[in-house]
């Protein structure tokens, strides 16, 4: 791919590839997850990239660690008492996200010689990148069309409201018993501790390192600001809610830090995406809440490819994993700049028992009544 290093006048101090590189890294610099995501297997949101295409499905690999069955005592011989590292795989598909924008009374030959436009109008596209991934994360998080068993689900305060059929079971879930509890979110730890399904993989808790150096294991609940109110207005939350002032659990940038309970860190995360309303009983509005670990979403990234040509100035992240295209109209008047990149996120399933279930997520119903 042809980059804009050769449109720039000679002199110029910027480098134009950097600057792709730049508003490309929004999807992480710029996203409310960037701390939770990462490339390795500790990652809430293992995020990887591919030497793959728009339009192609892949196997996303990722790890469940190693068994306790792995160690030995004494002298026992380890070469005989080797276990299979446990690895899987989801599919996740990829595609071509693009934006643009339109600046008027730049002319393509100031924008050739000083780079001005991309410069000024970098961060709002930047930003732009940002947005937009922690849209495609988060509508992986709420997406049930895979991986759902009772073991991964939770409806409102009781087991029992649980059915195969998922309107039948977020009807159960009300305003009375329904609303976020404490003693909720203590059942979801234990259960993500505990439950699988049977032969299938327990759900791992994510490590988290304070300012100190100190790491320590960790559950992540997200729920919406409606179920946080219900949660605060519960009983003992005063009294119960631990560290809601440290920052090194700020790990969910723009949302409000509600406090640790039962190992779980709580974060209110204000997205309406989240509500379903008439769901519940007697058509209540409901809020989809979930709780995270380990590989919870995989995120893959691919490499844009463009036509070749010369009407539009070409920008190339390195290994072209985000591209600025510029080109003029009416005659110079507008410049129009738009940004590529390649990407998709699936929430990761896995059936090793030869039943698939959500990995690293639980997904909880509460009532959310404005």
């Amino acid at each position: 791919m042809t980059t804009f290093t050769e449109n720039i006048a000679t002199g110029s101090v910027i480098k134009p590839v950097n600057v792709a590189d730049a508003v490309f890294r929004g999807y992480k610099e710029d996203n409310r997850f960037k701390r939770l995501m990462g490339n390795n297997d500790n990652s809430v949101i293992f995020t990887k990239a591919f030497d793959k295409v728009a339009g192609d499905t892949f196997k996303f690999p990722f790890s469940a660690g190693v068994p306790s069955s792995a160690w030995v005592s004494g002298n026992t011989r380890l070469d005989d008492a080797t276990v299979q590292l446990t690895k899987t795989t989801d599919s996740i598909t990829i595609d071509l996200q693009r934006a643009g924008i339109d600046i008027k009374g730049v002319s393509m030959s100031q924008q050739r010689a000083t780079f001005d436009l991309i410069e000024s109008d970098k961060l709002e596209l930047k930003r732009a990148v940002g947005e937009k991934m922690e849209a495609i994360i988060l509508a992986a998080l709420l997406d049930t069309s895979a991986g759902r068993v009772s073991q991964r689900y939770r409806y409102g305060s009781d087991e029992t409201n649980y059915n195969a059929t998922a309107a039948t079971a977020k009807a159960n879930v009300d305003n009375t018993d329904d609303k976020l509890k404490l003693t909720d979110i203590a059942a979801l730890a234990l259960k993500a501790k505990r439950q699988a399904v049977s032969g299938g993989l327990k759900m791992n808790p994510y490590r988290v390192e304070s300012a100190n150096g100190v790491s320590s294991r960790k559950w992540i609940y997200v729920a919406h600001p409606l179920a946080i109110r219900d949660l605060k207005a519960s009983s003992g939350f005063m009294d119960l809610i631990k560290y809601k002032d440290r920052p090194e659990f700020d790990l969910i940038g723009g949302s409000d830090y509600i406090g640790e309970y039962e190992g779980v860190l709580i974060y209110e995360l204000n997205n309406d995406s989240m509500l379903e309303s008439s769901a519940g009983a007697s058509g209540i509005q409901i809020a989809h809440n979930f709780l995270m670990g380990v590989n919870a979403v995989g995120v893959g990234f691919g490499k844009v490819e463009l036509a070749p040509g010369n009407r539009a100035l070409k920008m190339a992240a390195p290994e072209n994993r985000g591209v600025i295209t510029v080109e003029d109209s009416d005659h110079g008047q507008i410049v129009q700049a738009g940004f590529s990149m390649v990407t998709g996120a699936k929430q990761l399933c896995e059936n090793t028992s030869g039943t698939s279930q959500a990995f690293g997520t639980i997904h909880h119903y509460t009532a959310a009544v404005e």
